[in-house]
């Protein structure tokens, strides 16, 4: 009896070992959801992990860029208008990357059919149907080219979360810089919106858009913000100064008095004369520019339609009337060294007594020098710059190059 019940026991110890062992294990793999909030590091990696394909463009690898312990496990083929997204992971989590805007006209005329299509409709593409879905309310608008663009995406896409589903894996990051981060809030939006048995609902998402254009009005903002936003599952990496986190071109009906008035009133440091203007000229002919837009999204639509086939898209709303989303972390720009159209002049001694310079050494006069490009901190590499310099300065003080610079022929 004695000895029954000792192996008993042992039986018993084992079964408990092995039931907290495979807790363990499902804590540590795809049970252990994403936390919220954001987190410098996590956006490091997607930084780093956004540069992959100017890397690979420029220097032939993207090896010198990426993130440890994140290995590459797809990168798929030229789909739609020219997109592109790669797929990275660990044993814990898998990253969703869409590729930036490229040099090809369909890839621009993406971002040129700024239309808005209603959130929930059906895009028909060479007889094909696509019902989409990533609003609820009926008043919810969205960029009719991103849109469009995440028809040829979404069946491979969804096989490769499928992939990472097999072996385990739930957890997802979503990223991409430009028309990659317009995308990935996009794709965020539609991925909610899927029937059950299109894909597992385990699977959970954190999304870091850099540098993106603007993707719905309002009502689609105020519903994705509700959904990803406020519990700390979805952020925007934006300079300030960037145009292009400015586009698409519209006006603002519910935040134009509400924000300029508000930075003039009490926060004055905030308050740009030129913005106030700008907006104002949008808001006041508003009429004239849905008209003009229309007109241009229609000739960008027969384009496209030369370019992909049949194409039949939903109504085309007359407004643009664009917001961004929220959970906007503002990084400074990159401060590029100043360049003098003419570099005699410091070996002309007559000259340097008629331009003065500041205590730095800075020529006071700045015609004096090169303008900058005038996209130049849209660039992939400064938002990585900007942000090490932001939250890891011992980082950013042994970076090499410290703003985005084109490599030497031959390289």
């Amino acid at each position: 009896m004695a000895s029954f019940l000792l192996s008993f026991r042992q039986i018993t110890i084992s079964m408990r070992l092995k039931v907290l062992f495979v807790f363990i294990y499902l804590c540590s793999h795809s049970y252990a959801q994403l936390k919220s909030g954001f987190d410098a590091e996590e956006a490091k990696k997607m930084i780093q992990i956004c540069n992959s394909f100017g890397y690979i463009d420029l220097y032939g690898s993207d090896a010198d860029i990426l993130p440890q312990g994140l290995w590459k496990q797809y990168t798929s083929s030229t789909l739609g208008m020219d997109n592109k997204f790669q797929i990275y992971a660990n044993k814990q989590y898998g990253v969703i990357h869409f590729r930036g805007s490229t040099s090809k006209t369909t890839s621009w005329l993406e971002n040129l059919y700024a239309s808005m299509i209603a959130g929930k409709g059906e895009i028909i593409v060479n007889q094909n149907s696509f019902k989409y879905k990533v609003a609820s309310n009926e008043e919810s608008r969205v960029h009719a080219g991103y849109m469009l663009a995440l028809y040829y995406l979404k069946d491979d896409l969804l096989k490769q979360i499928k992939k990472l589903n097999d072996k385990g894996i739930y957890n997802f990051y979503i990223t991409g810089h430009s028309q990659g981060g317009a995308l990935a809030q996009m794709t965020r939006a539609y991925l909610h919106y899927l029937p059950a048995n299109e894909l597992s609902k385990q699977n959970t998402f954190k999304v870091y858009a850099f540098a993106n254009p603007m993707i719905g009005n309002n009502s689609f903002v105020k519903e994705y913000n509700q959904l990803f936003c406020e519990p700390g599952m979805s952020f925007l990496i934006h300079n300030p100064i960037d145009y292009v986190t400015k586009l698409p071109v519209s006006y603002n009906d519910s935040t134009y008095w509400q924000k300029h008035l508000s930075d003039f009133l009490f926060n004055r440091d905030n308050f740009s004369k030129s913005a106030f203007a700008i907006d104002g000229v949008m808001y006041f002919f508003k009429d004239k520019v849905n008209e003009y837009a229309k007109k241009m999204s229609k000739n960008i639509e027969a384009q496209i339609i030369r370019e992909l086939g049949d194409i039949q898209m939903p109504k085309l709303y007359d407004d643009i009337n664009y917001v961004h989303t929220g959970n906007i972390i503002k990084i400074a720009p990159v401060k590029y060294p100043l360049e003098l159209k003419d570099s005699s002049i410091l070996k002309n001694d007559s000259l340097m007594r008629i331009y003065k310079r500041n205590a730095d050494g800075v020529f006071e006069d700045k015609s004096l020098y090169k303008k900058q490009e005038m996209f130049i901190q849209h660039k992939a590499y400064n938002y990585y710059v900007s942000l090490l310099k932001e939250y890891f300065p011992s980082d950013y003080d042994a970076l090499k190059n410290k703003y985005f610079v084109l490599p030497k022929k031959g390289l």
